[in-house]
């Protein structure tokens, strides 16, 4: 059996009300995530976990499976996407459905990411299904350049060994960009988390791994997708893998 895509969208949201039903260049955000899903290679299903009828509207138009609507329980503001996967996972077993090769956790806040980014991170996880597999982007900001703000002065996140230290000198860092995690059912079950140990990496450019979170990030995604210049197709990593 091939991967469930599981999208997990409440219908409430803090920084931006209405965010995974909020329209982008002419799409709810959510349909950006579904379009990207149904269309990769390898997926045989994409399921919205959801608690907001127009969000399972909006999904059930778009070609994805609401098979229930989230309990309440699921749906509050601290509640991890991952326990949403979980849930589903659960779901499957009391039904007596047989549980899929993967699960790829797919959240909606990643618009820009594409069907060939799902394809090759599930490549990435098939050549050790045991281990989760993690999108990140480089960051461009290195670990020594990082402070606190304590009693209105600048204080390193880490001990600083040298301060001046040149940045083609510094190991290259990584950011989660919350746009793909996969994990076999029975592990994802087991450790409760994508981020494990031995949890391995798929890197994307860091245009296709904007994660919607405030309007600001709407309004960069929005001048994105509207540009003649920006192919979302086109893969911007150029070397940053390091």
């Amino acid at each position: 059996m091939g991967a469930t895509v599981i999208v997990p969208a409440r219908g409430g949201s803090k920084g931006v009300p209405g965010k995974n039903r909020r329209m982008l260049a002419g799409k709810p955000l959510i349909q950006w995530t579904l379009e990207a899903a149904l269309k990769a290679e390898g997926v045989t299903e994409v399921v919205v976990s959801t608690d907001d009828e127009e969000i399972c509207r909006l999904s059930k138009e778009a070609g994805a499976i609401v098979p229930y609507l989230r309990p309440s329980n699921l749906a509050k503001d601290e509640v991890h996407a991952v326990h949403v996967a979980i849930h589903h996972i659960e779901w499957l077993e009391k039904v007596g459905r047989e549980l899929p090769e993967a699960i790829v956790m797919l959240l909606p806040t990643s618009p820009l990411r594409r069907s060939w980014h799902i394809e090759e991170a599930l490549r990435t996880f098939r050549l050790a299904p045991t281990q989760p597999v993690i999108s990140i982007y480089r960051s461009l900001t290195s670990l020594i350049s990082l402070r606190w703000i304590e009693n209105d002065t600048l204080q390193p996140v880490i001990p600083l060994e040298n301060p001046n230290m040149q940045r083609q000198n510094l190991r290259a860092v990584y950011g989660v960009n919350g746009s793909i995690y996969i994990a076999h059912p029975s592990r994802l079950k087991k450790d409760g988390t994508f981020h494990t140990s031995d949890a391995r990496p798929y890197v994307m450019d860091r245009l296709h791994s904007l994660d919607i979170n405030s309007f600001d990030d709407f309004t960069m995604a929005e001048k994105l997708l509207s540009s003649p210049n920006f192919n979302l197709d086109e893969n911007f990593l150029h070397g940053d893998i390091a």
